[in-house]
């Protein structure tokens, strides 16, 4: 008899295991992977050759906060796209739907090349229904399977844990709508403007504003700019609150027009925000915030009569040298999410 009981025990704990996960078990909600990082994936945005028109059309404008941009193109597909000069691995996409009060885990991204772009239907639609929220719940997106959602009742975001992705999440505390400019359509010689902007252009720039706002979003360049000495345009110097209060001004601009200046370093004022070739080729190994922070100055109502645009002399102090110490020690630490080691087009930089 006691040799019958545990052939029997066994066979109960095995059968009862095998139950478990049989066919009538739930099944498990695994999120769906991408991969754009070739040509049969995806495209590149800001190839050489590419038009004016397209490299300065509205659908390239992005916010400095979703570089990896995902919008819906219609009600049943949406476009993916990197809009920084650097390879992206290891993202997810959330999705919000209006009236729900979580972002659904969307789809990962294992790879996604720099500036590339592909439009891919729904996961729901081409795949399973059923999803993950942010807080792992299961959401069933059955509903909208055959007709997809309405433009106006999604939005998107993204998430990761890799170290450049925390970095460009940081942005999020800029306001930045970024979108790129022809600011001399009519090749006018007598202006600064550079008469046909070009891809390598526009391709510098994505890095450099990126990099610009990893600046402004470190509390070290904050801590720094209120503790410097900085007057106004009538060269009285301003107060804690009023430098706190121009420092958020920066975070808060609205829109960056970028455009690429000739016989000049920089031009800006209102959502206008013009450098020279040399600072987009130059901002990953030297210290370009005398001509960039200069022109923000001008973009938030300062004149060349403040030190939030030229430094005083004597002295040299103002906002410019506050925010290049801060850039100096960035660009030392290599901390900035766009580097020399990571920029894809190394020929861009010569």
């Amino acid at each position: 008899m006691r040799k019958l009981i545990l052939p029997l025990l066994i066979i109960s704990v095995f059968g009862c295991k095998k139950n478990s996960n049989g066919p009538d078990a739930p099944k498990a909600v695994t999120t769906a992977s991408y991969n754009f990082d070739t040509d049969a994936n995806s495209t590149v945005m800001f190839a050489d050759g590419e038009s004016i028109t397209l490299l300065t059309s509205e659908a390239r404008r992005y916010e400095i906060g979703k570089v990896l941009r995902v919008k819906a193109v219609n009600a049943t597909t949406i476009e993916v796209a990197n809009f920084a000069p650097v390879e992206i691995n290891d993202a997810t996409i959330l999705m919000t739907i209006e009236g729900q009060a979580s972002p659904v885990k969307l789809f990962k991204i294992g790879k996604i090349r720099a500036h590339g772009v592909q439009e891919i239907k729904y996961p729901f639609i081409t795949g399973d229904s059923k999803f993950l929220n942010n807080e792992g719940q299961e959401v069933d997106l059955a509903q909208y399977k055959s007709a997809g959602i309405p433009v106006e009742k999604v939005s998107f975001d993204f998430s990761g844990d890799t170290e450049l992705i925390k970095k460009l999440k940081t942005l999020s505390k800029l306001k930045w709508k970024i979108k790129y400019h022809d600011f001399d359509p009519n090749d006018d010689p007598a202006n600064n403007w550079k008469e046909n902007i070009d891809a390598k252009d526009v391709r510098r720039f994505t890095g450099f504003i990126i990099n610009l706002a990893y600046l402004f979003q470190e509390e070290a360049t904050r801590t720094a700019f209120v503790a410097e000495p900085i007057t106004d345009n009538n060269k009285i110097i301003l107060t804690t609150v009023q430098k706190e209060e121009a420092f958020k001004k920066m975070i808060d601009i609205p829109n960056f027009n970028c455009g690429v200046v000739v016989n000049v370093s920089g031009l800006g004022g209102g959502a206008t925000f013009g450098v020279a070739n040399h600072v987009l080729k130059d901002y990953l190994t030297a210290d370009v915030c005398f001509v960039v922070v200069h022109e923000m100055g001008h973009m938030i109502g300062y004149s060349h009569d403040s030190s939030m645009t030229y430094p005083t002399n004597p002295g040299n102090r103002g906002a410019v040298v506050a925010t290049g110490n801060v850039y100096k020690d960035l660009l030392a630490k290599q901390q900035f999410p766009v580097k020399v080691s990571n920029y894809y087009k190394p020929q861009d930089l010569q």
